[in-house]
């Protein structure tokens, strides 16, 4: 079973905060600001390789792991509804071209996993998000909190 489908039905399962959500771009303004001048970082980073496919991040239930804000506004959610596993193996722009929501600072919403990705202003990592029913990978860079990897968080499939 895929990543995206185990970590769907554990952050439906759990109690999640809802409102926040600014709503939800079409593919086309997907390329659009991920936050402030992320739009530029996001466009410039180099890929990184391909990581080996996704596994179940847990043996047991899977719950979102920690609750979070991001200091940028209009700080994307993306995803890949076309090509889910292309962007579950190595989050980007051009890999997870949907915008599936946005955030504003304050914003809480629950992190189920994170992986390496394409780097947005030097930080490689990318967090499984889920705000009400919106759910995508968010830049890291984005998220309210110093070091690169959020604390209590495991990396998705590990």
């Amino acid at each position: 079973m895929r990543v995206r489908a185990l970590l769907a039905a554990a952050l439906a399962a759990t109690a999640l905060t809802a409102g926040g959500v600014a709503g939800t771009a079409n593919a086309a303004s997907g390329a659009a600001s991920d936050a402030v001048s992320g739009a530029a970082a996001d466009a410039a980073a180099p890929a990184a390789p391909a990581t080996a496919s996704a596994k179940a991040v847990t043996s047991g239930p899977v719950k979102a792991a920690a609750s979070f804000t991001v200091w940028a506004t209009d700080v994307n959610m993306r995803d890949n509804p076309g090509d889910p596993a292309r962007c579950d193996s190595h989050p980007s722009v051009a890999n997870c071209p949907v915008v599936a929501g946005q955030l504003q600072p304050g914003d809480r919403f629950e992190a189920a996993c994170q992986k390496r990705g394409e780097p947005v202003g030097g930080n490689p990592w990318w967090v499984y998000a889920s705000i009400g029913d919106s759910r995508g990978f968010v830049a890291s860079h984005y998220v309210d909190v110093a070091e690169d990897q959020l604390p209590g968080v495991p990396v998705c499939g590990a």
